[in-house]
C-alpha cells in the first residue's frame, strides 16, 4: 500500500478541518441550523438518567430552588414548569401551594417525572411533552420557574424560550425564578498539576513541537474549549466582574450583544491558562447561585477558552475580546487576549 508524503498527509489533514469548519460556519450562520442542532442535543442529553443523578445530587441547585420556591409560591398560583426533567421543580412548587403545575418537556424523561409525581401522590401538575413553543395556555400563569441555564449561561437557549412563554404564557406582573443572570469570562492560572499547554508551546528534552500549530489551526472548537467538572482553578488573575447582566422579566435575544470587550489589571502574579466561562443566577436579592470555580462543586462544569500560556504580573493589563453571532451557541465564539506589561 502506498503511504502519503507528510505533505499530502498535512494537506488531508487540512482537508478534512476544512469541510468541517465549513459545516461549523453554516450553523453559526443559520438559526435555523443552530437550533435543530441544540435540539437534537439536548433531547440526547437530557435522556441519559446519569445527567438527572448529578442535578438532583447538586445540594446546592436543589436547596437555592427549593427556598426560592418556598418564598415566592403563593397559595392558588398557575406555574409553568420550562424543561421539567425529573419534575423536581414542578413537583416543588405543587406542593407549595401552587393550584395547578403545567410542566413541559420535549424529551422521553418526562415520563419519569410523570412516575415520579404518581408515586407521591402529586396530582395537580399537568405533563406536557412538546416544545415550549407549541404550548398553548387557556389562563395566564403567575409564575415560570426554568432551569435554563447552560455552562456558558446562554447555552440552552434561555432568553429565547423564556421571552417566548413570557410573551405568550406569563400574566402582567408575573414572576419568572430565577430571573437574573450573569455571566463571567475571567482570565485564570490553572493549578500546577493541571496546566495543559498548546502541544506546539512544548519543547522536551531537545525537541520542539511548534511544527503542531500547523495542525492546531484546523481542530475542532471543542480543543480550543474545553470543559472542566470540577474547574482545576489556582487563582484568578483579575477581580472578577460579569460581562453579562440580563433580567429575564425583559431581555430579548437580539440585546444580547455579539461582542464583549473589556481590560482589567491583573491582581496577582501567575500564569494565564485561558478565561474561565461560569454565571450566577438569582430569584431576588438574596437568593443566588453560581457556577464559579472557586466555589461549591455543582452539577454544571466550566468551559475555558484557551489561550498560550504566559506569565502575567500584578499590575499588568489582561485585554480580552469575544466575539460571535450568538451567544447561545459558544461554539460560535471567537476570543482574542492581549496582556500589556504594567510600569
Amino acid at each position: 500500500m502506498k503511504m502519503l508524503s507528510p505533505d499530502s498527509a498535512l494537506k488531508l489533514h487540512h482537508a478534512s478541518r476544512a469541510i468541517e469548519s465549513r459545516a461549523r460556519r453554516a450553523a453559526a450562520n443559520s438559526p435555523r441550523i443552530r437550533r435543530m442542532v441544540y435540539a437534537a442535543w439536548n433531547r440526547r442529553r437530557f435522556a441519559d438518567l446519569m445527567q438527572h443523578d448529578r442535578m438532583l445530587a447538586d445540594t446546592m441547585r436543589v436547596e437555592a430552588y427549593y427556598d426560592a420556591l418556598a418564598e415566592h409560591i403563593r397559595p392558588g398560583d398557575v406555574v409553568v414548569d420550562l424543561g421539567t426533567g425529573s419534575g423536581v421543580l414542578a413537583m416543588f412548587a405543587a406542593k407549595l401551594g401552587a393550584a395547578r403545575v403545567h410542566a413541559i418537556e420535549h424529551g422521553p424523561i418526562i415520563e419519569a417525572a410523570r412516575a415520579v409525581a404518581k408515586a407521591n401522590g402529586i396530582d395537580n401538575i399537568v405533563f406536557h411533552r412538546m416544545h415550549s413553543s407549541n404550548f398553548e395556555l387557556p389562563e395566564r400563569a403567575d409564575v415560570i420557574v426554568h432551569e435554563q441555564i447552560g455552562e456558558a449561561l446562554f447555552d440552552e437557549r434561555m432568553v429565547e424560550n423564556i421571552g417566548d412563554l413570557r410573551a405568550r404564557v406569563l400574566k402582567p406582573g408575573g414572576r419568572i425564578l430565577p430571573a437574573h443572570v450573569r455571566l463571567f469570562i475571567e482570565p485564570v492560572s490553572l493549578h500546577p498539576d493541571r496546566r495543559i499547554p498548546f502541544a506546539w508551546e512544548q519543547q522536551l528534552h531537545g525537541i520542539d513541537f511548534r511544527a503542531l500549530e500547523e495542525f492546531g489551526r484546523s481542530q475542532p472548537a471543542s480543543y480550543f474549549r474545553p470543559r472542566f467538572q470540577p474547574f482545576p482553578i489556582d487563582r484568578f488573575l483579575t477581580a472578577p466582574a460579569p460581562v453579562v447582566e440580563a433580567d429575564l422579566h425583559t431581555v430579548r435575544p437580539e440585546d444580547l450583544p455579539k461582542s464583549i470587550s473589556y481590560q482589567r489589571p491583573v491582581v496577582a502574579d501567575g500564569e494565564l491558562s485561558g478565561l474561565c466561562v461560569y454565571f450566577s443566577a438569582g430569584f431576588d436579592e438574596k437568593r443566588w447561585f453560581s457556577s464559579s470555580p472557586d466555589g461549591r462543586p455543582t452539577s454544571w462544569g466550566s468551559n475555558m477558552l484557551r489561550v498560550e500560556s504566559q506569565t502575567v504580573r500584578a499590575g499588568d493589563t489582561i485585554e480580552v475580546t469575544v466575539t460571535g453571532p450568538d451567544l447561545a451557541h459558544p461554539s460560535t465564539w471567537q476570543w482574542e487576549v492581549k496582556v500589556r506589561p504594567g510600569g
